[in-house]
């Protein structure tokens, strides 16, 4: 079977949550409806990449939203490391490391990748390079004279289905082509939340700072599972899987500390007792769940500042070793750009993320034991395949939307 790698534009779902969650459990029982996994059926080694990219991106930001992809990188990564060759390519597989990404792409998942390649220096780009990027990742070619960048804007909003409309305002005169790969997602709550029971209620940012969000709010008997550790608690909610069986699923962390001080310390085997520890919900477990709604975008400035901290510095200088990608012809990574916007409300969450690199020249109800769940201050979410548990998105929320007065039709 083909190893395929998608490049994904950072499409980034962020999802500010806010969570207000109760967990009726049978007091007589211990061990009630706990769904004990073994580590070994999920492949947790493969966030290797995700979690050092996640601490490095907490380290650049400051008491705000952020979202990005990991997924989507390190697969426009790959795309880059095609036509790497030396130091260059050292330097990449250092960080990234090598192995089979898996494709997760489905109906509610949208996966895209393309090169762009300048027409009139179309022969400056080795074709044994372009033919790899179509064959491994099903990359569109794209040919045009790049006097504008309408072309790759263009196909950016097709892609991210409207939710990132352009990325660039121009292209250099010493362009040659650019790496893009985008992830979109549309997913329905398998219980959505009723719009009439969104309030107005407070929330504390990072800073200690407090104010007024729309908080949405549902009881479940099934479909969601509430967890804790060591470090903190939270909740996973599955989306609504499509005809093939595929799945999403919604994972909210509310640390016993700072926010900080959890992501610094995130490791695989937090992540696997996320899972191995999960009480799901029952008739006789009853979860009651305050979260907010959220809409943002997010671009990650600090982009390449990130990449060149994490070791892979050759590919952005003079220096870089492309020539796997180009012949006669010395290139680098002139632009580096990471955008992702999401959307979570009563019906469920849109999130799109692109990656994207330039490259120029040069039932019965018994007493319930309660447990007590408030995300009701900055928190951390993930949202993840449920098979494979990649990491599509990795978000802080610090400020939900802000209450405007309810929005439900009378």
């Amino acid at each position: 079977m083909k190893k395929k790698i998608f490049i994904i534009i950072g499409i980034l779902l962020v999802i500010g949550v806010g969570i207000g969650s109760y967990i009726y459990l049978d007091s007589k029982t211990d061990n009630i409806n706990k769904k004990n996994k073994n580590i070994d059926e999920y492949n947790y080694d493969a966030n290797t990449f995700s979690l050092k990219f996640i601490k490095y991106v907490n380290s650049k930001i400051d008491n705000e939203n952020y979202l990005v992809s990991p997924y989507s990188v390190e697969v426009a990564l790959n795309l880059v490391k095609e036509g790497a060759n030396n130091n260059t390519l050292l330097e990449i597989e250092n960080v990234i490391g090598d192995r089979n990404i898996p494709d997760i792409s489905s109906e509610n998942v949208k996966i895209a990748n393309a090169i762009f390649i300048k027409s009139t220096l179309e022969y400056k780009v080795r074709s044994d390079y372009v033919n790899k990027l179509k064959e491994l990742y099903n990359a569109d070619v794209i040919l045009d004279e790049f006097k504008t960048p309408d072309k790759i804007n263009e196909w950016v909003n097709n892609k991210t289905d409207g939710m990132i409309k352009k990325i660039l305002d121009s292209v250099s005169d010493e362009f040659l082509f650019g790496l893009a790969n985008a992830v979109s997602i549309d997913v329905e709550w398998i219980n959505k939340f009723e719009c009439y029971s969104t309030k107005e209620e407070e929330f504390t940012k990072n800073d200690n700072s407090k104010i007024n969000v729309e908080m949405m709010h549902n009881t479940y008997k099934g479909n969601t599972s509430y967890f804790e550790t060591d470090n903190g608690k939270g909740v996973i909610i599955p989306y609504r899987s499509d005809n093939e069986g595929k799945q999403l699923e919604f994972v909210a962390i509310l640390p016993n500390n700072s926010v900080n001080e959890y992501i610094n310390n995130l490791t695989e085997e937090e992540l696997s007792n996320i899972d191995n520890d999960k009480i799901e919900a029952s008739n006789k477990i009853n979860i009651q769940l305050s979260l907010p709604r959220f809409t943002y975008d997010y671009d990650l400035n600090s982009f390449k500042d990130i990449l060149q901290d994490m070791g892979i510095r050759d590919a952005f200088t003079d220096g870089a070793d492309f020539s796997n990608a180009v012949s006669d012809e010395s290139v680098y990574i002139s632009n580096a750009i990471h955008k992702t916007h999401i959307e979570l409300n009563e019906e469920g969450t849109k999130a799109a993320a692109i990656t994207y690199f330039g490259f120029d020249a040069s039932a019965h109800e018994e007493e319930p034991k309660i447990y007590k769940i408030e995300f009701n201050k900055t928190f951390i979410y993930m949202i993840r395949d449920k098979e494979t548990k990649e990491i599509l998105f990795f978000g802080v929320v610090d400020e939900p939307n802000t209450w405007e007065g309810s929005t439900c039709e009378e």
